[in-house]
C-alpha cells in the first residue's frame, strides 16, 4: 500500500498545484479574460472536469476488466462539449465540482490492491494500465495547467500599466465633469435623469463607492487596515438614499474630497504595490489592487452614458 500512498500524494499535489494556480485572482480573471484563445481560467476548470469525469467512468470498467468498452473520444470536441456544459454555472459551482470528482477518484484508487494499479488491460488492440492511462495522465495534465496559469498570471501583472490606468481615470473625470457642464439646479435634482435617478444621485452614489474602493485598496496596500465588509444589495440601496435632502453643493463636494483622496493614495503608490491582492468591497471577488483601482474608472463608463443623454435632452429642450 506504500506505493498507493505514494500515487495519492501525488495526485492530491497535481490537483494543490492547479488550485493554488488560481488562489487570489478575481472574477473577471477567473470567468472573463483569455488565458488561451477563447479559453477563460473558468473554461479550463470546466475542461478538467470533464476529464475528470472521465475517469470515473473508465476507472471502474478497467477494474471490471472490462478496458475495451472505454469509448473513443474526439478530443478537441470532447473539450468543448465539457465547457458548454458548465458554462452557465457559477465558477464557485464547477470549482466546488472539481473538488467533489478529484475527492471520489483518490476514494476509488486507495481501495485498490497495489498489483491493479499495472495490471495490463488491453483497449483497441492497445495494452493500457490504471498508471499509464489514468494516474500519469491526470497529474501531468495537472501540473501542466497549473505551470501554464502561474505563467498567465505574471504576465498578466508585468502589463499592468499605471500610467495608462491614471491617464484614464483623469479622462473619465473630465468626461463626467462636462456631462455636468451647464445644467441647471432643477436638472441636477430631477428624479427622471436616470431612471427613478436624479444627476444628484448619481454623484453621490459614485462619491459612496468611490470611498469604499478606496477604502479597500488602503487595506490591499496595507492589511493592517481595516478589511472593509463587502456591501449587500440592500446596503447599496440605503448608501443611495443617505443623500435624501442633501444640498447639490455638499453632494458635489463629497465626490470632489474623494477624487483628491483616490489621487492622493494613487500618487504614494511604487511599481510593485500595484499587483498587491485583497479583497473588493463586493461579495466574493478580490483581485489586484490596479484592477480595483481600474473599477472606479468602469463605475463612470457606467454612468457617464445616461448623464450624456440627460444633459442633451436638457441642453435641447424649447
Amino acid at each position: 500500500m506504500a506505493d498507493i500512498a505514494a500515487i495519492i500524494s501525488d495526485l492530491r499535489y497535481g490537483r494543490t498545484k492547479l488550485l493554488q494556480a488560481i488562489e487570489g485572482l478575481s472574477r473577471r480573471e477567473l470567468t472573463e479574460l483569455p488565458i488561451y484563445a477563447g479559453w477563460t481560467i473558468k473554461d479550463v476548470l470546466a475542461h478538467v472536469l470533464g476529464w475528470d469525469h472521465r475517469v470515473l467512468k473508465t476507472l471502474p470498467l478497467m477494474l471490471q476488466n472490462r478496458a475495451s468498452e472505454v469509448a473513443s473520444v474526439e478530443v478537441d470536441e470532447y473539450n468543448q462539449e465539457s465547457i458548454a456544459t458548465w458554462r452557465h454555472k457559477s465558477f464557485a459551482e464547477i470549482l466546488a465540482e472539481v473538488q467533489s470528482t478529484h475527492r471520489q477518484i483518490l476514494e476509488i484508487i486507495s481501495q485498490l490492491d497495489h498489483k491493479e494499479i499495472d495490471t495490463r488491460r488491453e483497449r483497441h488492440g492497445r495494452i493500457i494500465t490504471i498508471r499509464s492511462y489514468v494516474i500519469d495522465v491526470m497529474i501531468e495534465h495537472d501540473r501542466e495547467h497549473a505551470a501554464e496559469i502561474e505563467l498567465w498570471r505574471k504576465n498578466l501583472e508585468q502589463s499592468i500599466d499605471p500610467a495608462e490606468i491614471k491617464a484614464r481615470l483623469a479622462q473619465r473625470r473630465a468626461d463626467f465633469s462636462a456631462a455636468l457642464t451647464g445644467l441647471s439646479e432643477a436638472d441636477l435634482l430631477d428624479k427622471k435623469a436616470a431612471g427613478e435617478w436624479s444627476v444628484q444621485d448619481i454623484v453621490g452614489h459614485l462619491a459612496d463607492w468611490e470611498r469604499l474602493m478606496l477604502n479597500a485598496a488602503r487595506h490591499i496596500h496595507d492589511p493592517s487596515l481595516p478589511v472593509i465588509r463587502p456591501v449587500s444589495d440592500d446596503e447599496n440601496k440605503a448608501m443611495a438614499a443617505r443623500h435624501a435632502g442633501e444640498s447639490w453643493d455638499k453632494t458635489l463636494a463629497g465626490l470632489t474630497a474623494v477624487q483628491q483622496a483616490v489621487d492622493d493614495f494613487v500618487a504614494r503608490l511604487k511599481m510593485g504595490d500595484w499587483t498587491l491582492r485583497g479583497p473588493y468591497p463586493w461579495p466574493d471577488d478580490g483581485g489586484t489592487l490596479a484592477e480595483l483601482l481600474d473599477h472606479i474608472i468602469l463605475h463612470y463608463d457606467d454612468h457617464i452614458p445616461d448623464l450624456q443623454k440627460w444633459r442633451s435632452q436638457m441642453m435641447n429642450k424649447p
